[in-house]
């Protein structure tokens, strides 16, 4: 290594003073052509980056939890119309019909923003030709409901609910699991190659700085001009620059961060228990439909609801809100979708939103409780009457009181979401046409430095 630098100085000190200053030149402007092709490709990935997050993947995540909240959904009114007598139950017709409608639409949603060719289409396509196959059972439900046709009520809504439950919710899934797995693979991709370009791009600033000083040195020390007023802008420039790029770049670096590891997990994990809670509600009003098969819709339901929280042992949802709200801390045995949200606290306003989130749930836990201890002692029309009613105290009330607590946190993280990769755009945008004007203008500055000085040796 010594001898290498022997050598260069050795040959350094052979060059004249105007190769000298062509050899400071050609430096300059080879620094600032790295220095422009780091930051434009560091920042396209960055925008990239954000981009997927932002526009591709999440939107289609949440529009396949909505898909799956809409199915869901519209089943548990379908089975609540069946429960009663034709006509008794205007509500759950008119819930149905809005689901219907939702749905529709967030098919077309879905099929709008697809980034992920045959990943996203093959589900799609799963749930357009299961559902209309669902609904064809479904009106044979129906119909043989309006004949008061008990048994062949429950044939035909047994054969709906084997399509809801082995096709439609798991094209649903695998539709979210296609661009969970898109974010997390772009996320984890671009936190190595924002390290890497990073660096590029700090190296090849400070590569610059140092030849623009080292030329003013030189020009102070071998031809006695203390200053270049050309040189020290180029200088200012690169430096100005240099801390705007890096400045900008860990800008969007962080807003990514933010989006993607607390605003978007929450997300999902909100829009999870959201959609399980749908699915756990249509197995409660199956439990009162189909006797024959109670114990496998209760366990469903059971099933369900450990997915969305799961209390340790001696513990009430009342006692777990109390412990966060006094002492901030984990619980240890509190697993489940909103117990992964309460452990991952960011925005204002977001743990009051959870603890209220729990509470609906217990109290919406409290009432199927309640409707399987009167369907066991054979009151089963007052448990239909509890499950169906939407007055305060039963349990449509109850599930409509969660969903609109559950969307409280949602609507937080979503604004804290938008706002981080708006932020994250704005850090970005521009760099295409600031960073060719700036490497141009100090190659130009530097150029306008040398040229007197190099003029001076060729008279």
């Amino acid at each position: 290594m010594s001898k290498i630098i022997a050598v260069s100085r050795k040959a350094i000190s052979q060059l004249t003073t105007p190769q000298l200053l062509k050899s400071g030149l050609f430096l300059t402007w080879t620094a600032s052509i790295l220095m422009l092709i780091a930051t434009i490709t560091g920042i396209q990935g960055q925008r990239q980056a954000i981009k997927t997050v932002g526009e591709d993947s999440t939107p289609s995540i949440v529009t396949a939890q909505r898909l799956k909240d809409a199915l869901a959904g519209m089943d548990a009114y379908a089975v609540k119309e069946l429960l009663v007598p034709p006509g008794q139950n205007p509500d759950a017709v008119k819930g149905f019909e809005e689901r219907y409608q939702k749905l529709g639409e967030r098919l077309v949603a879905a099929a709008e923003n697809i980034s992920y060719g045959d990943k996203e289409r093959k589900p799609l396509e799963t749930m357009q030709l299961g559902f209309g196959d669902y609904i064809a059972k479904l009106q044979q439900a129906r119909d043989a409901h309006t004949r008061s046709d008990a048994n062949a009520v429950l044939v035909a809504y047994r054969a709906a609910a084997e399509i809801m439950d082995n096709k439609l919710l798991p094209a649903a899934d695998a539709l979210d699991e296609v661009n969970l797995q898109a974010i997390e693979r772009t996320y984890t991709q671009e936190k190595f190659t924002s390290g890497m370009f990073f660096a590029f791009i700090i190296i090849s600033g400070v590569a610059l700085i140092i030849v623009l000083v080292t030329l003013q040195l030189f020009l102070s020390q071998r031809m006695r001009r203390t200053l270049n007023p050309w040189l020290l802008a180029a200088v200012a420039i690169a430096i100005a620059f240099l801390n705007y790029t890096a400045a900008a770049f860990l800008s969007a670096s962080a807003q990514l961060k933010v989006a993607t590891e607390d605003a978007f997990m929450s997300i999902h994990s909100l829009r999870q228990a959201r959609a399980l809670t749908y699915i756990a509600n249509a197995a409660a009003s199956r439990y009162l439909l189909d006797p024959a098969f109670a114990n496998n819709y209760e366990q469903a339901f059971l099933k369900n609801i450990t997915k969305i929280a799961q209390l340790p042992s001696g513990q009430t949802f009342e006692t777990v809100a109390a412990y966060y709200r006094i002492e901030g801390k984990k619980i240890d045995g509190f697993t489940g979708y909103l117990a992964d949200e309460l452990n991952s606290i960011t925005f204002a306003g977001e743990r009051e939103a959870l603890r209220a989130n729990l509470s609906t749930l217990s109290t919406y836990l409290t009432i199927d409780q309640t409707i399987r201890q009167l369907e066991r002692s054979g009151k089963h029309q007052q448990a239909i009457a509890l499950c169906i009613g939407n007055k305060p105290g039963q349990s449509t009330w109850a599930f409509d009181e969660f969903k609109k607590a559950n969307q409280k946190i949602m609507d937080i993280n979503l604004a804290a979401f938008d706002k981080t990769i708006k932020q994250g755009f704005q850090d970005v945008d521009g760099f295409e046409i600031t960073t060719p004007v700036a490497m141009s203008a100090i190659a130009l500055l530097t150029l306008l430095g040398l040229l007197p000085r190099l003029k001076e040796y060729s008279t």
